[in-house]
């Protein structure tokens, strides 16, 4: 390994830098762990020691290392340099091979004196302080424990947990410890978060480096005391290399804003909570850090909020860190067919810890391409996502690999994957969708949770037949669909038949939940709204421009919200619609414009969607709330009206395969008056549009 003219490598057997490596080890055995000269030679012997060398090769320092294979780890027992050669970079250079070498392993372990005065050096090294003892030296110096952990899964990592994970920052780990102490709740918003309610909702956690800050209080007993209040805490981690690429991005982000003074040790706090995937939040106290969260929004993704905001707003700020899929965009993302010279890197890249068969079974999917469509997402030549399609059913679309590890905007690409998904299985006609996936994370849990999937006996199940039906025929063919099936979809159709003829189906919004968990199900006789909403032609053609929507998510500029699962629309509050409100159903009518754009689909109908929400209010008040949403930018909205717009929040979109023209609209809704505004029609009106778009 060649660094800025050093050179790094490992000695093995009769390596002509043996010598060198024991007498430096001997002139500064006052600093090392003691070494006998036998034990310099086994470790040389064993290639357990990395050597710096320059340009001419010449000698300037070593590590000596052990390998505890049973833990799986890494123990560094001397790391030493000539007095010439420090302050150059070069120790960092032996840590960083070292970490290059060692990746399989679970962590590294050293063990370092206190007065030494280094602990800055560790901590920008990656490594977390763990604990502290006094040491085995005669003046019984205290002795810290710091350990690198190459941030592969464990058993506690993988737990599923439909909680919003929620990292404390430091400020406010140091309030929870107080009132830990004083066994009741102090003055201050970091209270908050400790009400019964909000600790259903969150799963508070800590990051490695709490340990850091811990490390720096002058008390060893508060420091032992506070290490053990810590270890209380779940703690989520990230993948080393992960890390330290987003350590760099911060650090490049924050050196071009001046005005923003962030300590370093919050930086690493923000990088390993985005790297790790698991939490998009950070809440904090700190006025200094909080000035940095409109620009950690915008580039990286994480929220960075008070303790305040977070109660107030977690409803709205759950949604946005769920769903982000305006940060998609500008991405170098892809997706293809996976590639038989794809399959190691695919393999090292979604393999869990411990996890032994995951190389055979996928490569088995792989060989097996009659049967399995395995497809990767790739963010230029770093793999993001994979998943395997599997046709072996006729009723329905299985998925028995279904991975994504895309840092703060995993579950934003899983909800683009599992909505893709979703509409192949019905364009194959298929009644089910079913994910087989034996190793799911808490985020894809959510997503397909809120696409209506169902967990039974291990399996994620989705009913999505494509048809239009009353409550008592819909009912009836949930179960004619299951007769000849297994239990667990006969289980799964009895619930939703029993559900459509129950008591509550003449509530609206029980029957609008129900269909859209039913999607693309219609209910003909549910007793929801339908509304023709007018629609301009250059922003119609994002969404429903039929060569758009069947292309992939990715490499696109300006269409993706053509491909949201969820997405929103803007547009005058004037003429004030009237009876606007939801849930409803949407028919989306594409109104003539003199700019001549999208001409194929003027004045026609194109598509249908869920109204989910309607907002009427300041147009930037509304951008700033819903503009994860979509590909609308500040000028376009600014554009529609400086005082009020209303916005229009829908999802689950379905483009009509023949458009309505407007005469057709006309009769079938025996008037001839412009659409200028959001219109109520009948359900016998709406259906038999959704019949005709869909050719039904």
């Amino acid at each position: 390994m060649t660094n800025n003219g050093v050179y790094i490598k490992a000695i093995k057997g009769n390596s002509e830098y043996a010598d060198q490596v024991k007498a430096l080890g001997k002139a500064n055995s006052s600093t090392l762990s003691l070494f006998p000269e036998g034990a310099f030679d086994q470790y040389i012997w064993k290639g357990n020691v990395l050597v710096a060398l320059d340009e001419n090769d010449t000698f300037l320092g070593y590590l000596l290392y052990t390998v505890k294979k049973k833990e799986r780890q890494i123990k560094i027992y001397h790391l030493c340099l000539k007095k010439e050669s420090e302050r150059k970079g070069i120790a960092r250079k032996l840590i960083d091979y070292l970490k290059s070498i060692t990746r399989e392993f679970i962590d590294i372990h050293l063990n370092c004196r206190q007065d030494y005065g280094i602990d800055g050096m560790w901590e920008k090294f990656g490594f977390i302080p763990m604990h502290e003892k006094s040491g085995n030296n005669k003046l019984g110096k205290l002795v810290t424990t710091w350990v690198y952990n190459h941030g592969h899964p464990d058993l506690f990592s993988t737990i599923v947990s439909t909680k919003t994970f929620v990292v404390l920052d430091s400020c406010v780990f140091f309030d929870f410890y107080r009132m830990n102490l004083r066994k009741a709740i102090v003055d201050g918003e970091s209270g908050y978060l400790l009400a019964d309610w909000i600790q259903d909702e969150l799963e508070l956690c800590t990051t490695d480096e709490i340990y850091n800050e811990i490390n720096k209080l002058p008390s060893i007993e508060e420091r032992s005391k506070m290490r053990l209040f810590a270890d209380g805490f779940f703690k989520i981690t990230c993948i080393s290399e992960q890390f330290d690429n987003v350590y760099q991005s911060l650090k490049d982000l924050l050196l071009n804003n001046k005005d923003l003074t962030i300590a370093d040790i919050n930086i690493r706090q923000i990088a390993r909570t985005i790297a790790s995937g698991k939490s998009t939040f950070i809440v904090t106290t700190d006025v200094n850090l909080l000035s940095f969260s409109s620009q950690a929004r915008t580039e990286q993704g994480i929220l960075i909020v008070s303790p305040t905001e977070l109660v107030v707003k977690l409803d709205e700020l759950r949604r946005e860190s769920e769903y982000q899929p305006e940060k998609l965009a500008g991405t170098q993302l892809s997706k293809k067919r996976v590639a038989a010279k794809e399959k190691q890197i695919l393999i090292e890249s979604f393999t869990l810890d411990g996890e032994v068969d995951f190389n055979a079974k996928f490569s088995q999917l792989l060989v097996e391409n009659n049967k399995y469509e395995c497809i990767a997402v790739w963010d230029s030549n770093i793999p993001v996502a994979l998943i395997v399609y599997s046709r072996e059913n006729q009723h329905e679309l299985s998925v028995p690999i279904l991975r994504v590890n895309y840092k703060s905007l995993s579950e934003t690409l899983t909800r683009h994957i599992v909505w893709r998904t979703i509409n192949l299985a019905v364009s194959e006609r298929r009644d089910f969708t079913r994910i087989t996936e034996s190793q799911i994370d808490d985020f894809i849990v959510r997503v397909i949770q809120d696409a209506g999937f169902y967990s039974i006996d291990g399996n994620w199940i989705k009913i999505n037949s494509k048809i239009t039906k009353s409550t008592i025929d819909a009912s009836e063919h949930l179960i004619n669909i299951s007769l000849k099936l297994t239990d667990e979809y006969k289980s799964i159709c009895r619930r939703f038949s029993d559900n459509l003829v129950s008591n509550e189906r003449d509530d609206p919004e029980f029957m609008f939940d129900l269909e859209k968990l039913l999607y693309p199900t219609k209910i003909v006789d549910a007793n929801i709204p339908n509304f023709v909403i007018p629609i301009k032609p250059n922003w119609a053609k994002e969404l429903f421009d039929e060569e758009l929507a069947r292309e992939s998510l990715f490499d696109v500029s300006r269409s993706e919200l053509a491909l949201n699962w969820e997405s929103v629309y803007y547009r005058s509050s004037k003429p004030k619609p009237v009876n606007f409100a939801y849930p409803a159903r949407i028919l989306w009518y594409v109104s003539s414009d003199k700019d001549g754009a999208y001409t194929s689909k003027k004045s026609k109908i194109c598509a249908c969607s869920t109204l989910d929400e309607v907002a009427i209010g300041n147009p930037e008040e509304l951008y700033l709330k819903f503009r994860r949403l979509g590909i609308f930018k500040w000028e376009d909205i600014k554009s529609i009206s400086k005082s009020e717009i209303m916005a229009i929040r829908f999802s689950n979109t379905e483009i009509f395969k023949s458009p309505i023209s407007l005469d057709k609209i006309y009769e079938l809704l025996e008037t001839k008056a412009n659409i200028q505004s959001p219109r109520l029609v009948t359900n016998e009106a709406f259906f038999k549009i959704y019949s005709l778009g869909n050719a039904i």
